[in-house]
């Protein structure tokens, strides 16, 4: 009943980060509603899990390797995946990586890890993918965020 108002049929759902966790669940459920799966991962071995993890679901998902901190990577992305499936309806920006280091002790390179992944990253893959929603007219973005984002997460310490 409720998939006939959510029916994503002949759509095309890219998940970064699709590959487990959160990602992966949100790659189940645009399925169950009829979308064409992308697990866009950076981790084959993940990827490959994710994919399996579906396939026993009787769920059929594509994967593209992906780096979201690499723009070229992102944009080449893109265009694979559209050159394949002649589209791309909906993204989701999952992607993200926390450190539970206290932010006395956090290393800079910890700290930049975190925003070329979750800020450049979700930023890069909205503008490449973005850019096809827009020249078709229509499409949706799903920027996944942390509750850490907006609350004090403890005991982790997860100031970032």
């Amino acid at each position: 009943m409720y998939l006939e108002k959510y029916d994503l049929s002949k759509r095309v759902a890219v998940i970064t980060g699709g590959g487990r966790n959160i990602g992966l669940a949100c790659a189940r459920a645009l399925a169950e509603a009829g979308a064409a799966i992308v697990i866009a991962e950076i981790d084959p071995e993940v990827a490959a899990a994710g994919k399996a993890e579906l396939a026993k679901l009787g769920i059929a998902a594509d994967v593209v390797q992906l780096d979201v901190t690499k723009p070229a990577d992102v944009t080449a992305a893109a265009d694979q995946i559209v050159k394949v499936h002649g589209r791309v309806d909906i993204l989701v920006c999952n992607a993200g990586i926390a450190f539970s280091t206290p932010s006395e002790e956090m290393s800079d390179e910890q700290w930049l890890k975190v925003l070329d992944i979750n800020l450049n990253g979700v930023f890069w893959c909205c503008r490449a993918f973005g850019r096809y929603m827009l020249q078709a007219g229509k499409g949706s973005i799903i920027n996944i965020g942390s509750m850490s984002g907006i609350i004090a997460n403890k005991p982790q310490p997860q100031s970032h």
